[in-house]
């Protein structure tokens, strides 16, 4: 699968670029890779770990700090319940944008469909 954008990744996540930068300069688990042009390009595997700094930082209210040791805590001991979270993020991730992407052939079809409904 081809690599995600900046752009889409905020769109995902609810959250500006300057946050992006922030976690990627703080998280050293997290470095995405650049493209010739130096942008950004995000794997999947790139957006499950947002999706759960997000969820430690948002919901479970921690600092990064803290997110980052329960990061490497659950990879270095998480065992197969662990893998197989992970394996359902990401599944979830490619579903998401695997919908994105038919709803905008949709709208370019029918142009009563909006791409960016919910």
């Amino acid at each position: 699968m081809a690599p995600y954008g900046t752009a889409e990744v905020e769109a995902l996540l609810g959250v500006g670029e300057h946050v992006l930068r922030y976690w990627e300069r703080r998280l050293p688990l997290l470095s995405p890779a650049r493209s010739a042009f130096g942008r950004r390009e995000w794997t999947e595997a790139d957006l499950a770990l947002l999706l759960r700094v997000r969820h430690l930082v948002r919901d479970r209210g921690l600092g990064l700090d803290e997110a980052l040791d329960e990061l490497i805590a659950e990879r270095s001991g998480g065992g197969a319940a662990a893998a197989a979270l992970a394996e359902a993020r990401a599944e979830l991730v490619r579903a998401y944008f695997e919908n994105r992407r038919r709803r905008a052939i949709l709208a370019r079809a029918f142009p009563a469909v909006r791409a960016d409904a919910p």
